[in-house]
């Protein structure tokens, strides 16, 4: 039987990789020539007839891409008739797509609004998004002229015009960056991915500026869903309309769940397509013969390369979002729904969190230790802001626009609650785990043995949680950097963890500086307490126990079992 054996650099590689992403300024937002709009490969109008329903009335296109019957349900999804305006984003035949949609009072023989989308295919080759975010103020403009009247259509033909004079990039490359001008530090840390030099800001419209909102919407369901996005599940945002957010939710959980390049030494091969989490963003009933060719992402079962970690060819997991509760009913076509609520800023008695649910409609619910984690990011949010604040608008960091204050725009939906105690946030049982009847026995007894003190096993492990957070004003680039870099420190610990584990147990002569309490059972790879810890789980929760005995065959081709944690006394265990 093969088996995937890590280098014999793995101790050493793994401290490598921690130091340098403990502080790491690199992120991975695709931030190259930011300001560098991207060539359009169409361009189109889509207007509302009160006969025919939405038709396609105006386009130009420099591809050989079918557009008809497409855009039109891509660029306006169901619901979005219920907003005055909005951006969606999409992608089509290998280009990245983004419509702005207006909505205008119009007379009642046209049924009293006007509704009109301006929308944009651009090469896929710049990212995730093709840069497109860059054309939407523009596009926001130009569905607001069009929806007053939509044949004066010589404000598209000028658009137009201009991108035919401009100068395309060469096909299918990216943008070359320019790092000579980035932070020192910066480069010296660039192990994770690419690198946001801190004089640089984010542009307005760049969907990573949603991700303080991301956070703060799901709350500790955020390291769930983390999960559940490494295992490269099939993972849908629901809601009502406006979708522009949620179309920034999936952009920002791709991004958070990439494996960083530093861990590339430490994977086996055949893991390369598990790199980055597909993102296919707003999708509706038109999209379902697509869902239907894309299968869960499993390893070959039965295979020579089920031992390297290989995955069969053409299944693959993607993240997206939609308004159509048609998708939501056929449960084949997904592995994990979140339901987004319509508002999600209350006060904490009040509020209502975002619901997880597996395709059998069974809650998926945070961990006790991902409300520890979740607190913890909270404050540091909360005293990023506080110590923003102690500027009085001044500029004290580079990552700041002359136009203002960035991170002040990401953390500004938090002014109204933001004084709150983390303390204070609540979270009912269709959102945390409930401690189970061991865990409090242990808590129970633990107190009672220890005369009430701590156990030395909770501080460390808490203490891991902080160093993993780091100090979030630390970085030089900004908020979004420092999250991401935050989830990214926690992938790279989780897979250094499990990495340097299997080389100890299989390495005659190994293990001695990797302590915990794992081993092998026959072909079985056994992980006990103070392992699942120091991957940075939950010891105590069944959910994180399959969870990293999945990601061990998914991503090392390893069969697992954890045993997690358990109350003994005397060397007997009671439960």
């Amino acid at each position: 039987m093969h088996r995937f054996q890590p280098t014999t650099r793995t101790r050493a590689h793994f401290f490598t990789i921690m130091s340098a992403t403990s502080d790491s300024s690199a992120t991975d937002v695709e931030p190259g020539s930011e300001d560098q709009a991207p060539q359009l490969a169409a361009l189109f109008l889509i207007v509302f007839d009160q006969k025919v329903g939405y038709t396609l009335t105006w386009r130009r296109s420099a591809v050989d891409v079918e557009l008809d019957g497409a855009v039109e349900f891509k660029s306006l999804p169901s619901g979005l008739h219920a907003v005055k305006d909005d951006l969606v984003y999409f992608v089509h035949e290998g280009y990245a797509g983004l419509s702005a949609f207006c909505n205008k009072p119009a007379p009642e023989a046209e049924r009293n609004a006007h509704f009109v989308a301006v929308g944009i295919l651009v090469p896929l080759s710049y990212g995730r998004l093709g840069r497109s975010w860059l054309h939407a103020g523009r596009l926001e403009k130009l569905a607001s002229v069009m929806a007053d009247d939509t044949t004066a259509t010589a404000p598209l033909e000028e658009f137009w015009e201009e991108q035919s004079q401009s100068k395309p990039a060469a096909s299918g490359s990216a943008p070359r960056v320019d790092r000579s001008k980035a932070h020192g530090r910066a480069r010296a840390l660039s192990t994770i991915t690419a690198v946001v030099p801190s004089e640089q800001s984010l542009p307005p419209y760049h969907p990573a500026l949603s991700i303080i909102q991301y956070v703060d919407t799901l709350g500790p369901l955020v390291y769930r869903l983390q999960q559940a996005a490494l295992l490269r599940k099939r993972i849908l945002f629901v809601g009502a309309p406006p979708v522009r957010q949620k179309c920034e939710f999936v952009y920002n959980l791709s991004v958070l769940a990439s494996i960083p390049n530093a861990l590339a030494d430490l994977l086996p091969p055949g893991t390369d397509s598990l790199r980055r989490l597909r993102s296919l963003f707003s999708l509706g009933i038109h999209d379902i013969p697509l869902l239907e060719k894309l299968r869960t992402y499993k390893p070959a079962v039965d295979s020579e390369d089920a031992q390297t970690g290989s995955c069969e060819s053409g299944e693959q997991g993607w993240v997206a979002c939609t308004t159509d509760e048609i998708i939501v009913t056929k449960k084949q076509l997904y592995d994990i729904i979140v339901e987004i609520p319509p508002t999600y800023d209350a006060k904490p008695e009040t509020r209502v969190w975002p619901t997880m649910k597996n395709s059998e409609g069974e809650l998926i619910r945070a961990s006790q230790r991902d409300v520890w984690r979740y607190k913890l990011l909270h404050h540091e949010l909360w005293k990023y802001r506080q110590d923003g604040a102690k500027t009085n608008g001044t500029k004290t960091n580079a990552n700041e626009s002359e136009d203002g204050d960035e991170d002040a725009r990401l953390l500004e939906h938090r002014d109204t609650h933001d004084d709150r105690s983390e303390e204070d946030e609540v979270y009912n049982s269709n959102t945390v785990e409930p401690m189970t009847w061991s865990q409090l026995a242990y808590s129970g007894f633990m107190w009672w043995a220890s005369a009430g003190e701590k156990e030395a096993y909770i501080v460390e492990e808490r203490d891991r949680d902080r160093e993993l957070l780091g100090d979030l004003s630390d970085f030089q680039t900004g908020l979004p950097t420092a999250v991401i870099a935050y989830f990214h420190r926690l992938t790279s610990s989780l897979v250094s963890r499990l990495a340097a584990l299997i080389e100890a147990v299989d390495d005659e002569d190994g293990g001695a500086e990797v302590h915990g309490d794992g081993g092998l059972e026959g072909e079985l790879l056994v992980l006990g307490k103070d392992d699942m810890s120091r991957a940075g789980l939950d010891s105590w929760s069944e959910a994180d126990k399959g969870f990293v005995e999945d990601f061990l065959w998914l991503y090392f081709g390893r069969r697992a079992v954890v045993k997690g944690a358990s109350l003994e006394c005397c060397g007997v265990q009671v439960c």
